[in-house]
């Protein structure tokens, strides 16, 4: 049997249950390409398979992304009964490289924002840093979805979840200068008048990154950026779980482990035997 003749059908099935579509084309782009080099037929080789990754130098974190991928596929093929098992289930991912997100200093934040003049561009980032909010979710937000006299908006979060988010009166501010007269539709807004593609924006974060503290960064690193200023500031590790969507404790627990390496590092440079015991 050719698994190979369900990958329409999977596609299907993705899009059915993604919203997504960073998401959707990645679980589409990794199957598809499992298939071309190696899922022809039922006895496949997932070993053979991870070490094909490998010989490509790709990460561990990407490996087991790309596994994890191949994995849902066969989930599919087994629920609608074309395979009897997973295969990626009886073979050992690779282990997980512990890295820890990149984020900015306040000044950083603060020259990165104060120089931006596009009312867009500066509502949008304003609003991703107060809020703490991942790239998807930011481009998915309506205008209905904002609430600027109670301060908060509406998101969806992974699994079609629905919160409410707090803004600063400061992000307020810059939304509503550029929202004006607007009372529907999508938040931001491309040049073409549509809605602004996750893609787009993390070539404009990119952009006023390079050029107003020439350095290379994503919207995710505002996200972890203002996740790790409220926990120095003192935020009960809950509450930032909710702020930020975690589902796990876990996931929030990374910032404590960033905190103790910058506080660590700023150690390291301010002691005063350091100077002496690097003469």
């Amino acid at each position: 049997m050719n698994i190979a003749n369900y990958f329409k059908d999977f596609c299907r099935y993705i899009e059915s249950k993604y919203e997504s579509e960073h998401t959707k084309r990645a679980y589409v782009k990794d199957v598809e390409e499992f298939l071309e080099k190696i899922g022809k037929d039922e006895e496949v080789s997932i070993d053979r398979y991870v070490v094909l990754l490998k010989e490509k130098g790709l990460s561990n974190r990407t490996i087991r992304r790309k596994l994890s991928s191949v994995s849902t596929f066969f989930g599919f093929l087994k629920s609608i009964g074309a395979v009897d098992r997973n295969p990626v289930d009886f073979v050992e991912k690779p282990k997980m490289e512990k890295r820890l997100p990149k984020f900015l200093d306040v000044d950083d934040v603060h020259n990165l924002l104060e120089k931006i003049e596009n009312k867009r561009d500066r509502a949008m980032l304003e609003l991703i840093y107060s809020s703490s909010l991942r790239a998807n979710e930011a481009v998915s937000l309506n205008i209905e979805d904002v609430d600027l006299s109670n301060l908060r908006i509406r998101i969806k979060r992974k699994g079609s979840k629905v919160s409410y988010v707090p803004i600063t009166k400061r992000a307020k501010r810059y939304l509503e200068d550029y929202i004006n007269s607007r009372a529907n539709g999508a938040l931001f807004l491309n040049r073409y008048g549509k809605r602004l593609t996750t893609r787009s924006l993390q070539n404009i974060v990119k952009k006023y990154a390079l050029h107003n503290i020439f350095k290379d960064i994503s919207p995710h690193t505002l996200r972890h950026s203002k996740a790790t200023h409220l926990l120095n500031s003192g935020m009960d590790i809950r509450i930032l779980q909710r702020l930020l969507g975690h589902s796990s404790i876990k996931a929030t627990q990374i910032y404590t482990h960033l905190n103790l390496s910058e506080l660590a590092e700023t150690y390291d440079k301010t002691h005063p035997l350091a100077k002496n015991e690097k003469k």
